[in-house]
């Protein structure tokens, strides 16, 4: 055990690679000098992050206030929405320092996100740190580590449900649930043993899951028992409901961009070092989505330009379709890899990647 965590301590490196640096550098310049000449779009951020959090907390007490089962139901399906929309507008953006210019604002406001049921710190650890730097890499990527009973990457050892993995997915709306009530625990739980890749916890951040924790349990759960006509029953299923509601909402969003057949899943070799470059990698383990519409710009945070949050994570949602043009031009110039596919072939997609991995010998290997 001691052999992994110091193994899992020496992060992977990408291959080295002296045209492909030549080329970041070049198309970093290309998008700057794009952005630079855009208007400024940071008005609507600075409304979002106002207004969106007052609409989850008025819909919470529309719910709270409400004497039909109905009306508290639809309030808290409402609230299962906002989480996601808050989520993709304001606590990513601000996780990746593009809400405000300064760094204190950006840390002070992401705390919306444990008052919404998450663990801030911990997730910004996976995100930043394992995701953005390794999409889809067996053992640093945590995205691809949601259950231990799905087998994602194709090489991974298969579990004793993986067979049958294929039914999993009847589950994936309950996903939030797992993440806020059970994996953020977990993964404070694995890195105090020695089991994590997380590094050291500071102690106020083990208070601070737990206030913070204890917080959303009482308003969506313990609050309303006790300050609402409904039964404990009742409540107890609205607010499944909301997690069941926002996890089918944050399924569009989650799994369209890395994890199908379109996309490879790379191995960390005996010198750990990853086969391709950063820039390489990034654009063999993300695909855009084709859609683009005012729900996706205004609603879903542009989540449809994914590879170009990848490639400029430090550029705000705002300027990704302008982000994008450049990347696909610089792509086709360069005959680098560049994949959009529409949603409804993402998901099928990813269906045939999970069945797929549910026998010994992967059957879409041709598309590696």
């Amino acid at each position: 055990m001691e052999a992994i965590n110091k193994s899992r301590e020496r992060f992977p490196r990408f291959k080295s690679n002296k045209e492909d640096g030549n080329m970041t550098a070049d198309l970093r310049s290309r998008v700057l000098g794009r952005i630079k000449g855009l208007k400024k779009k940071e008005k609507e951020l600075k409304f979002k992050a106002i207004f969106l959090p007052l609409l989850y907390l008025g819909l919470y007490l529309f719910s709270l206030s409400s004497s039909h089962y109905a009306t508290f139901l639809f309030g808290y399906s409402c609230m299962g929405l906002m989480l996601v929309i808050i989520f993709l507008n304001l606590i990513h953006e601000v996780c990746h320092e593009n809400l405000f210019s300064r760094k204190l604002s950006n840390h002070v406001y992401i705390q919306i996100f444990d008052l919404m049921g998450a663990n801030s710190y911990m997730w910004k650890k996976r995100h930043i740190t394992f995701h953005h730097n390794y999409p889809n890499v067996s053992g640093w990527d945590s995205d691809i580590e949601k259950s231990k009973f799905l087998k994602v990457h194709p090489e991974e050892k298969g579990k004793w449900l993986t067979k049958h993995q294929h039914f999993i997915f009847l589950l994936y709306p309950f996903f939030l649930l797992n993440w806020f009530l059970v994996r953020d625990f977990k993964d404070y739980l694995s890195q105090t043993l020695g089991k994590g890749k997380f590094g050291p916890i500071p102690f106020i951040e083990y208070l601070k899951l737990l206030l913070f924790k204890s917080l959303f349990i009482g308003y969506v759960f313990i609050i309303p028992i006790f300050f609402s006509p409904f039964s404990a029953l009742q409540v107890i299923m609205a607010g499944l409901l909301l997690f069941f509601v926002a996890g089918i909402f944050a399924l569009f969003v989650l799994l369209p961009p890395h994890v199908n057949t379109n996309n490879q899943f790379p191995l960390v070799g005996n010198n750990h070092t990853l086969p391709s470059s950063w820039l390489l990698h990034q654009l063999q383990t993300t695909n855009d989505i084709v859609e683009q519409n005012w729900f996706t710009r205004y609603v879903m945070a542009n989540f449809n330009f994914h590879i170009a949050h990848h490639l400029f994570p430090h550029i705000s949602y705002l300027y990704a379709k302008e982000v994008t043009d450049e990347i696909k031009l610089f792509c086709q110039e360069q005959r680098l890899p560049y994949k959009s596919i529409s949603i409804w072939k993402a998901f099928r997609d990813h269906y045939q990647l999970i069945k797929s991995n549910s026998v010994d010998h992967p059957i879409w290997e041709e598309n590696m």
